[in-house]
Order: C-alpha cells, then structure tokens, then sequence
C-alpha cells in the first residue's frame, strides 16, 4: 500500500535514528534497572515507572506522523495518567485499564517500526537499531498482556508473587523474554488457556522475526553490493 510506504518514507526522513535510540535505551533500562529500582527503593517503586518511561519514548518516536502522533499522545497520556493514579491509589482496575492503554501504544509503535523496517532500501543503523526496538517491543507487549492476565485471573501463570504488583510485574517480564527467545527454563507455567495461547503465539512470533528480520538485512545488504558501482 502507498501510504504504508509513505510513513515509512517520512519517518527515515525525519531523522529516525535519534528517535529509535531514545526508545532502544527506555527498553534497555527497563530490562537492567528495573530488578536494581525494586531492590534500592522497595515494593512501591519498580514496573509502572519503567514502563511510563518508554511509553514517553513511544510517543517520541511518533512525533514525526501527525496522524500516528495524535494517537500515540491520547494513548501514551491515558497511559501514564492511569499508571500513576494506580501507583498512588492502588486501584487494580485503574492500573488494568492504564496497562491496555500503554499496551495500545506499544503495539502501534511495533507496528509503525516494523512499516519502516520492511520499506527501508537499504541497511543503515536506523534499520539495525529499529529491528532490535521491535524485537524487544515485542517482548514487552507480550509481558504487560501476561500482566494484565495475572491481574484479571493470578491463577492464569505460577508461580508468581501475587501480593506485590512490582515483583509479579518483574517475574512476568522474566516470564516473557525468556518465553520470546524459546528458552523455556520453566520455573514460570502458563495454567490457563488464554495464558497457554499467547506465550505459543510468543514463542512463534520471536522465531518468525529473528529469521526474517535477518534474512531482510541480507538481502538489503547484497542488493545495496549489486546495486552499487564498480570503480
């Protein structure tokens, strides 16, 4: 579709390199700080702060589609909003409803990145950097839908801590990243359906990703040697 190929074109005109940075190092922190924030700063701190932050770097990421970007505004304030009412109140359903918001925007970012990816003509560090955000965006999104599953139904994966939301929340993203990669240590076990659905489809999509996102960079990468003029 042309306009698929537009956005993408608009984003890389815009200088998404920075802007993919920014999100790759939200998710980096997210992955090592967050176990060092829990253990520093205790219970209350730890999972909505992180994932607040690389909701901002969603939306930043965004800035560059005003179509996209008004989206990603609505969502990423509704989500940041709600995770730090919850946080304050501890309101299960407010911290629910703020968790789908911010999984909307991911998914939307996921996807606009992924655009990007599969319209870019050539490998750049744009197209490396992009390709590792939605690899881990994947992950992400899998782990707060994990979240939200645990927190509607705790029974739907054990063992987990099921008094204290920022350890559970840790142990799911655990969960998810080690379910994305086929790891499978299997200290953490989907019980329910759903949650037995969605960690296959996590483990099909990580494999289905790395194997065609690599054979896209190949295949740029020798397009751009054929392509390229003989002195």
């Amino acid at each position: 579709m042309s306009w698929l190929r537009t956005l993408a074109k608009s984003d890389e005109e815009e200088g998404a390199l920075g802007r993919h940075a920014v999100l790759l190092g939200s998710l980096v922190l997210l992955l090592v700080a967050l176990p060092l924030v829990q253990i520093t700063m205790g219970r209350s701190a730890g999972f909505s702060p992180m994932l607040a932050l690389v909701i901002v770097a969603a939306v930043f990421v965004n800035s560059r589609q005003r179509g996209v970007f008004v989206a990603a505004i609505v969502l990423g304030l509704a989500a940041v909003a709600g995770l730090g009412f919850a946080e304050w109140n501890e309101w299960m359903g407010l911290r629910i409803a703020s968790q789908l918001f911010g999984l909307a925007l991911l998914g939307l970012t996921t996807l606009v990145m992924l655009n990007s990816l599969i319209h870019a003509d050539q490998v750049s560090r744009d197209t490396i950097v992009g390709g590792i955000c939605v690899y881990l965006l994947v992950g992400l999104c899998f782990a707060v839908t994990f979240i939200i599953l645990s927190e509607v139904d705790p029974s739907s994966l054990a063992p987990i801590p099921i008094d204290d939301p920022a350890r559970r929340a840790t142990k799911l993203l655990y969960f998810s990243f080690v379910t994305l990669t086929t790891l499978g240590y299997g200290d953490i076990v989907p019980q329910s359906d759903l949650a037995q659905m969605f960690a296959v489809a996590e483990a099909v999509i990580g494999q289905l990703y790395l194997t065609i996102f690599v054979a896209r960079l190949v295949g740029l990468y020798l397009n751009h040697k054929r392509t390229e003029p003989t002195i």
